[in-house]
């Protein structure tokens, strides 16, 4: 956020949607991906503008320092999540909030008309994620009735969510913004959102699910300095007494426009501004260059190639998708000097389908000119999740969702001018695929929100577990899009 030391570095937030898109600065940013729809370890969706990547955007545009975490909910092409895939999405971040730092999740789902707090098939872990101080933001929807209608969605009226009402942003509130006096915690801008991808091309969002990502980049940034300053995080409701006490009413409503940079002033003036970031000592260069170079080759599955993304630490730097012939993709990171790194590629995409076996084999994995083969005593092999609790010895081929990691040691981080000459060379070899993405690979973490809603649905089936994503309009006949939300409407240059 501007003017603000704070930017969610070191912190990850989790975006449970329809997935992620090359298209945006999503990648860059991913540090874990799950598709419960299709329960596989590729979180991508074949469209270019697909709600979680735009909703991961917003989340983005104000915390830019945050690790996402996609998990997919939703089939390819489908407005649909059934309420048991978004369960399992949020048990896997009760049980892995700890191992990635997790200090937020977005829900830009909606379905249903709540106008009072229930429970759902999801409380149990709602209430776990408050326990932990991992804030959920929901949004409350874009069905509401020229303003008239008290209710929200039913994900938004859990007591353990922080209902998100979209405004005008102007100290209004638009007539398709469900809202509830009783359930809408805090309100925040869903008009006109603009959000532009890496080809320069600008759309713009409206909708609750897009008011839903702005409270989450807030919670990021302000645990990230409660954290700072008091050593603790915030829990739901000191978060919501402080946003209330910061934000701008919203005249005649009753409701409370969320004001990020007062939020943040105000949490410095109650603990003190004297944490600052610990700056290097300026005899010695407190970051070097890694150029990493990975040799891998694959077989395709139904016409789709083995995908690895790699990692540093832990932080998504780039990814690859590799062919039938052995090639090597580099990649460049700035990480710490004079300390050792965990190097890690990490298979995403395994499957079976048409009959086909789709696999990955790392051959090696070069670090600042220093080579390691897959089998190295260097390189250890860690099962399905990046957790460390299924480790066998380095391999080269890629069984289970692995990731190969490589534990490259302090000395090749030391010489600048050796690792800048690295890359240079890397970059200008022939035959080598150049994915040079720069980023810090020591405390990358990503933040997603989206605005058309996913939305939960009981009447939708007996068993009260199918989510549905609704084609919805306002009062004024303005398409609510794919997921419930206004449409987006594409910019010009």
């Amino acid at each position: 956020m501007a003017n603000s030391t704070y930017t969610g570095r070191g912190e990850t937030v989790v975006v449970i949607d329809s997935g992620w898109s090359p298209t945006w600065e999503t990648a860059a940013r991913v540090v874990y991906q799950h598709d419960y729809a299709n329960n596989d370890a590729d979180a991508r969706n074949p469209s270019a503008d697909t709600h979680g990547a735009l909703v991961t955007s917003s989340i983005l545009s104000q915390a830019p320092d945050l690790g996402i975490i996609a998990l997919k909910v939703m089939p390819d092409a489908s407005t649909t999540a059934s309420g048991s895939a978004i369960e399992q999405a949020l048990q896997w971040v009760v049980a892995h909030a700890s191992d990635y730092n997790i200090v937020g999740v977005n829900l830009s789902l909606a379905g249903g008309s709540a106008t009072s707090e229930i429970t759902t098939i999801l409380s149990d872990e709602l209430a776990s994620l408050a326990a932990k101080r991992v804030l959920v933001s929901a949004a409350a929807g874009n069905a509401g009735q020229n303003g008239t209608a008290t209710d929200v969605s039913y994900f938004a009226a859990d007591h353990n969510t922080i209902c998100v009402s979209a405004s005008g942003g102007d100290g209004t509130m638009p007539g398709w913004a469900q809202r509830n006096p009783g359930i809408t915690d805090l309100c925040a801008d869903g008009t006109d959102i603009r959000l532009t991808d890496l080809a320069g091309r600008t759309l713009m969002g409206n909708g609750s699910s897009f008011a839903a990502p702005a409270v989450t980049a807030a919670v990021a940034l302000a645990q990230q300095e409660a954290i700072a300053l008091r050593g603790s995080a915030l829990t739901q409701d000191e978060f919501l007494s402080l946003a209330h006490q910061t934000g701008t009413p919203i005249a005649g409503t009753g409701y409370t426009d969320l004001n990020t940079q007062a939020l943040l002033a105000k949490i410095g003036q109650l603990y003190g501004t004297t944490a600052t970031p610990t700056l290097p000592d300026t005899g010695t260069p407190a970051t070097t260059t890694a150029a990493i170079l990975v040799n891998a080759k694959g077989t395709p599955a139904a016409g789709v190639n083995a995908h690895f993304t790699l990692l540093v630490d832990g932080h998504a730097v780039g990814g690859a998708t590799v062919g039938t012939a052995a090639k090597s993709y580099a990649f460049t990171a700035t990480v710490s000097a004079d300390s050792a790194h965990k190097v890690q590629v990490q298979y995403d995409n395994d499957g079976f389908a048409g009959g086909q076996d789709r696999n990955l084999f790392v051959n090696s994995v070069s670090v600042n000119g220093h080579s390691y083969a897959a089998t190295d005593a260097a390189a250890t092999y860690d099962k399905g999740a990046l957790d460390g609790r299924d480790v066998v010895k380095g391999q080269s081929g890629m069984w289970w969702n692995g990731t190969l990691v490589v534990a490259a040691d302090k000395s090749l981080f030391t010489d600048q001018t050796a690792a800048a000459a690295q890359v240079a060379e890397l970059q200008a070899s022939e035959g080598v695929w150049s994915h040079a993405v720069t980023s810090s690979a020591r405390d990358q973490a990503i933040t997603t929100t989206a605005d058309p809603l996913t939305a939960w649905s009981p009447d939708l089936a007996a068993t009260a577990e199918t989510a549905g994503l609704h084609d919805l309009h306002d009062a004024h006949g303005h398409g609510l899009g794919p997921l419930g939300a206004p449409a987006f409407h594409e910019l010009a240059a």
